[in-house]
């Protein structure tokens, strides 16, 4: 079978970081280490695992950093994935094969996958406290022939969504609905990953609330506010008018649109001006600022852009990572002079609900799109042959017309 295959050597890595800096062409080139390549399928699966044929395969965030070569080769996250690896963790797919020990689960069952494989996927017995909790996706257990914390489309064995066929454990298996079509189940994944930031920490009641960031994860963060019944006023910062119009129908009160030809002064200016702060002027251009929102969740990935979060954040406030930032050169100040909290939120999880009740984050996201609280009909997507990888990749990272959110692959 044909599959999408990452596997880009030291010499590849460096020509294609210094050619990015000219044409975003190179990120589907011989230079990338991105290629259409005959694949075994997956075998028949054994034990608790099953076989998938993929509906339809995301484009993550993730996957275009590490493709775009926008993380630090020194980045510890390469020391829990093993490469070559068929890219591809975002799915909606179906059963074809059930392994003996599979209990509940039957050919033709349509289902998402969790990307994170964890103890049970591992076969690592007994399971770490993590896993044990339902926290797979920040697993501690070391060991065995997978990377502690490997992930669905960043391994050598499982194969990825961008591909016709996958392998998965029944531990990483959630059915879908049948009245969620396919084209909104492959939204699941980063809705849920945003969902799980804001049930990391609640907006409190009165609370003000920025959301830097205006992705599918910042966008899916803001609606999850709004279907947990939250009425905080929420300031959305964006760069354009389209990403403007989408976060106010997700449920954004304020809209702040920074450009970026606009100074790190005029950026200040106008965050401390939507929440009554005052800008502080520093040397060599840098910023500062008094006063701030109770609660920042920034979704950007960048270094510098979580330093403006810290700042943004009022003293004693709290700054909720969200993004991926890797290793960047990052003012940290704010953690200590103001005393901000900072959170880290990593993946989709098992989730302790205002109720008692405790559910995996994907099925959090299913029961709100059940009962109406949730409308991602909204988002702008596009579907494409996955041999039209390229223009996938060009469609995101160019700023399309009309521009997108989520692009994803038919096998």
């Amino acid at each position: 079978m044909q599959a999408v295959v990452y596997d880009v050597s030291a010499p590849r890595w460096l020509a294609s970081k210094v050619a990015g800096l000219f044409t975003h062409r190179v990120y589907g080139s011989r230079f990338s280490g991105l290629r259409l390549r005959e694949v075994p399928e997956p075998q028949s699966p054994t034990s608790g695992w099953v076989k998938l044929q993929t509906i339809y395969g995301g484009i993550c965030g993730t996957d275009l950093a590490l493709i775009a070569q926008r993380n630090h080769p020194a980045t510890i996250l390469q020391q829990y994935a093993s490469f070559p690896a068929v890219l591809g963790h975002e799915n909606v797919a179906r059963i074809v094969e059930v392994g003996p020990e599979v209990i509940d689960w039957h050919v033709g069952d349509r289902v998402v996958v969790d990307p994170a494989l964890g103890c049970a996927g591992r076969a690592v017995e007994p399971p770490c406290a993590n896993c044990t909790r339902g926290l797979t996706s920040i697993c501690e257990a070391a060991g065995n022939e997978l990377p502690p914390r490997a992930l669905l489309g960043l391994n050598q064995q499982t194969l990825g969504s961008w591909a016709p066929f996958f392998s998965a454990h029944q531990a990483q298996l959630h059915r879908v609905p049948e009245d969620v079509p396919d084209e909104i189940a492959i939204l699941v994944d980063p809705i849920a990953s945003a969902a799980h930031a804001v049930l990391r920490r609640l907006p409190r009641d009165g609370e003000t609330v920025l959301v830097q960031g205006a992705g599918i994860v910042a966008l899916g963060l803001i609606a999850s506010i709004r279907a947990l019944g939250l009425h905080n006023r929420i300031t959305s910062v964006v760069r354009s008018n389209f990403q403007a119009e989408l976060a106010q129908k997700m449920g954004a009160n304020h809209v702040l649109r920074v450009t970026r030809k606009m100074s790190k002064a005029e950026r200040f200016e106008l965050i401390a001006q939507d929440i009554g702060g005052a800008r502080m002027p520093g040397r060599i251009g840098n910023q500062s600022m008094l006063g701030g929102y109770d609660l920042v969740f920034d979704c950007s990935g960048r270094g510098e852009a979580l330093a403006d979060a810290l700042k943004w954040t009022r003293a004693r406030g709290t700054c909720v990572m969200v993004g991926t930032n890797g290793i960047a050169v990052t003012d940290t100040t704010p953690i200590w002079f103001s005393e901000v909290n900072l959170i880290g939120a990593n993946g989709r999880q098992i989730e302790a609900l205002a109720d008692g009740s405790r559910k995996h984050s994907y099925d959090v996201v299913f029961d709100w799109l059940r009962d109406g609280r949730l409308d991602l009909s909204q988002l702008p997507t596009h579907c494409l042959p996955l041999a039209e990888y390229r223009t996938g990749l060009r469609l995101l990272l160019q700023r399309p017309r009309p521009p997108l959110v989520k692009v994803y692959f038919r096998p």
